[in-house]
């Protein structure tokens, strides 16, 4: 289910295909060495299972202590994730179905990953039930706990699954020794640093304790008794084993040189193992690297060669634009050294120029207008022999020559030709227009021209002067403004100083009142005192200066805001002379303003 399994050894615990131990053993056995066979009395001995027996240490009993597996349940999963994933690799299982398996085959499968490191060969029986299956082989490891069939029920519930993860848990303590005792059996039998005799010694002795406690417990009581001679034939069998310790020696000795010689080859093969596919597929990606290389070069190398062409014509192309570039520039600088000598010499700015040669252009269009269509009257006229045809074109003749004499006359212009006359004649008729479109069109084109610069240059003095005009006029306005924010001022002055009069006078009013009810408090006294008289003189005399004072004060006051008053009046009277005189230059600039745009239209 997780990949496939791995067939691992390990040590023979009494199950098939398990693999020897690798301890030096005698290769007879004591029991072979003389003829005296024991024999096994009739009366079975109690098994060591039984209830009449001796307790196994691996046999459930009331004497084993109750775990608490729920707890461990999360140390359990970890230590069978771990050792799975360190020996099965890719094929472990994840940690998610360890923890909660989906079914039975989840459990199945993990078992026999790990049941298959104490028998290699281990599959588990198809038909067979898990419960019977992996009950019975727990029970022959010897695992101490209880496993019910209600565990089983259902497959990764919490009442019965933890105790199976507990059992899996001490399968895999039983592996790790099993694994740790098969790698130093012949250390714990022989010692790390041992002579040769002393092993010898040593293998013979456990030889002898084997066989003879072997023989030993087919029939102990047999052996146990005065008259028995077991032990007379086992030290019997000993002496002549030593008697024949040559031959031992070097069959120990031969085993041991055959022991070394595999032990190299299994390393040389350990080795070996896998190096010669694993190079050759190293070579075979080296190769595809080179391919990979070379066909890389090559498409570099082709695209290369490409980019060098193309480059090469964007070079020729670039080369042929930077000349293009360079005779356009050529044009350009000639263009504006014409521009600017025409400046410096007719007073003309380009933009002015391309204006001028806008009109002479429509000009033009228009005299060639007038030519085509003299041109057809010409030809109508030297069709047409009658004389209602020559009366026509003879009104056609004046009428282009009084519109053109009153164009002229409006734009106040002067020609210096002989004046057309009416034709009395077909050939005077054909002189005349050959005269008009000869002589008088193109004088009256250039002289209207001169006329429109010469308006042109009016205009930007008109706009000029307009402009100063309003500056002027922008100036008035504001020294106006300042003048009213100056009498708003002195208006606020002179009010002020009206409520401080009023105020004051209010004050006086009040006081001479006050004055005059003490006045009468004092002729009310008189009667009583005529002391009082010269304290009232002279109270009058304080009032009457007070009043002086006053009136003074009110006269200084008055004389005062009548001078601010006129000379305001004054001011306001030259602001109006100022201001009529400027509306008066207005009106007149735009009448001059309107009779020159009449004149361009």
């Amino acid at each position: 289910m997780f990949g496939e399994r791995r067939k691992t050894g390990g040590a023979n615990f009494g199950f098939a295909g398990g693999r020897p131990s690798t301890a030096i053993t005698p290769t007879k056995r004591f029991t072979d060495l003389g003829t005296a066979q024991s024999t096994r009395k009739v009366d079975n001995r109690l098994s060591m299972g039984q209830n009449g027996g001796r307790l196994s240490v691996f046999q459930r009993g009331s004497a084993v202590a109750p775990r608490d597996v729920k707890s461990a349940q999360a140390s359990n999963v970890t230590k069978i994730y771990n050792f799975l994933l360190e020996h099965e690799q890719s094929g472990a299982p994840p940690e998610k179905i360890i923890r909660q398996p989906t079914g039975k085959n989840d459990f199945i499968t993990m078992f026999e990953q790990l049941y298959q490191h104490l028998s290699k060969d281990y599959e588990f029986p198809q038909g067979a039930r898990v419960e019977d299956e992996f009950t019975g082989i727990m029970k022959g490891l010897g695992y101490p706990f209880p496993l019910k069939n209600s565990f089983f029920q259902p497959m990764g519930s919490s009442h019965g699954y933890p105790h199976l993860l507990d059992a899996l848990a001490w399968l895999i303590d039983v592996i790790s020794l099993n694994q740790s005792v098969s790698s130093v059996t012949q250390n714990i039998l022989l010692g790390d640093f041992m002579e040769a005799a002393e092993a010898q010694d040593k293998i013979i002795s456990y030889s002898f304790y084997s066989s003879t406690f072997r023989e030993y417990t087919y029939d102990r009581k047999a052996i146990e008794s005065k008259d028995a001679p077991f032990w007379a034939e086992t030290k019997e069998r000993l002496r002549d084993y030593f008697e024949k310790n040559d031959e031992i020696t070097d069959l120990v000795t031969s085993t041991k040189q055959v022991f070394e010689q595999l032990r190299f080859e299994c390393e040389e093969i350990e080795a070996d193992k896998g190096d010669e596919q694993g190079l050759l597929e190293e070579i075979a990606r080296i190769k595809d690297d080179v391919r990979k290389a070379h066909e890389y070069l090559e498409s570099t190398e082709r695209v290369q060669k490409q980019t060098g062409v193309e480059l090469g014509i964007v070079q020729e192309s670039l080369e042929a634009k930077k000349a293009e570039f360079e005779a356009v520039q050529a044009e350009v600088n000639e263009l504006k050294r014409r521009i600017e000598v025409q400046r410096q010499q007719h007073g003309l700015t380009g933009k002015e120029v391309r204006q001028l040669n806008v009109e002479n252009n429509r000009d033009k269009e228009a005299v060639h207008e007038i030519q085509t269509e003299l041109d057809n009257v010409s030809k109508t006229l030297w069709r047409m022999r009658d004389e209602d045809t020559f009366r026509e074109q003879k009104a056609n003749f004046v009428l282009v020559i009084e519109n053109m004499e009153k164009i002229l006359l409006d734009a106040n212009v002067k020609i210096g030709l002989d004046a057309l006359r009416p034709p009395q004649n077909e050939k005077d008729l054909k002189v005349g227009w050959d005269a008009l479109n000869n002589q008088w069109l193109p004088e009256v084109n250039r002289q209207l021209q001169h006329k429109k610069l010469e308006l042109d240059d009016e205009k930007t003095q008109f706009s000029s002067r307009f402009a100063a005009i309003e500056e002027r006029v922008q100036m008035q306005q504001e020294l106006l403004r300042e003048a009213n924010k100056k009498e708003a001022r002195e208006e606020r002055v002179r009010r002020n100083e009206r409520d401080e009069w009023k105020t004051d006078r209010l004050q006086r009013e009040k006081r001479l009142d006050e004055l005059e009810n003490e006045k009468d408090v004092l002729k009310n006294q008189m009667q009583t005192g005529g002391s009082l008289d010269r304290e009232i003189e002279e109270e009058k005399a304080k009032s009457a200066k007070l009043v002086e004072a006053l009136e003074q004060k009110k006269a200084s006051l008055a004389e005062g805001i009548r001078q601010k008053l006129d000379e305001t009046m004054r001011e306001i009277t030259k602001i109006d002379l100022e201001n009529a005189t400027f509306h008066a230059e207005c009106t007149d600039i735009e009448k001059l303003v309107l009779k020159t745009r009449n004149m361009n239209q």
